[in-house]
């Protein structure tokens, strides 16, 4: 039985497959390997092991979800095809993404769904972010969607993370991954009514509506960018994104001309929370004084001490 809560749980893992026999049982016409961007190259003999003579094999991947800046697996003689249609996402998602990020492929956007409005919550401190958090999801549920409908997304692990140290913002539980794992390997989740997650572990599924939060960096690299891909495109229906001042000013920069309108509102941490549309327009809307007020009452519990 594998420990995953020890350190190098997962290579440990890998070497235990590599040496397994599989067996007649084990043996298929077809193999479909997902995710291979975070793959490595000596696991590719011992997955394509399981093939029957003659079985064909589909190596599915996505660069721009490589978060483990893994070197891509070379698969000489393979037939390369390029599905570049995101179905997922609204296509206002994906506009927004294209105007911000170097994409080496550009996405096309197969989803009907337009005018989602992405938007976006500034936070200066720790406070800030508990706060900003709650209130974009106070936003998801005034825009109609139900608390299990909703998906608050960290740009950090859960070991760095701020939000996931907690068991509730504001009147919200959250469901997040505890670090404990059952006697069957499973991970082990606490109750809560709105789910909370890693962008790593998140990686693979969506929501109606998604609340990437902890979006903190100095300069947009490729790993930053790669997560801010994968995070916003978990949405199918609405994003808002909780970022640092700091992040807010790397983005302003890249917008070139919607600079200068949209820059204050990013800049400018007044009492009142801020939403900035993509493109640059004037706030949408702003919550009051009273939101505010409740928001530093109730902005985070953590475990053992729920208000």
């Amino acid at each position: 039985m594998i420990d995953f809560t020890k350190p190098g749980a997962f290579a440990e893992l890998a070497t235990a497959f590599a040496a397994a026999d599989p067996g007649e049982g084990w043996l298929f016409d077809e193999l479909i390997v997902d995710e291979g961007q975070d793959m490595e190259s000596a696991w590719v003999p011992v997955l394509l092991r399981l093939m029957r003579p003659g079985a064909r094999a589909w190596w599915l991947e996505d660069p721009m979800q490589n978060l483990y800046a893994r070197p891509p697996v070379a698969l000489p003689g393979w037939t390369v095809l390029h599905a570049d249609t995101n179905y997922r996402s609204p296509r206002d998602i994906l506009a927004s993404l294209a105007r911000l990020l170097t994409l080496d492929r550009p996405v096309e956007a197969g989803s009907p769904i337009d005018g989602s409005e992405v938007e976006f919550l500034v936070y200066a401190d720790a406070k800030g972010l508990l706060e900003r958090t709650r209130e974009a999801i106070d936003l998801a549920i005034k825009a109609g969607f139900r608390k299990d409908m909703i998906a608050v997304v960290c740009f950090r692990g859960r070991e760095g993370s701020t939000v996931q140290d907690f068991d509730r913002l504001g009147p919200y539980s959250l469901r997040r991954f505890t670090g404990a794992y059952d006697g069957e390997g499973r991970p082990v989740e606490a109750e809560g009514e709105v789910l909370v997650d890693s962008v790593y572990r998140f990686k693979g599924r969506c929501a109606p509506c998604v609340v990437l939060t902890e979006v903190d960096f100095e300069a947009l690299g490729e790993i930053e960018a790669r997560k801010l891909f994968v995070g916003a495109t978990r949405a199918t229906m609405k994003l808002v994104v909780v970022l640092s001042t700091r992040a807010a000013d790397v983005l302003m920069d890249r917008l070139g001309s919607a600079r200068s309108m949209a820059f204050p509102y990013f800049r400018g941490l007044s009492p009142r929370s801020q939403f900035v549309t993509l493109d640059g327009r004037l706030p949408l809307r702003s919550t009051g004084s009273g939101s505010l007020q409740e928001s530093r009452q109730y902005a985070g519990a953590r475990p053992g001490s729920v208000p």
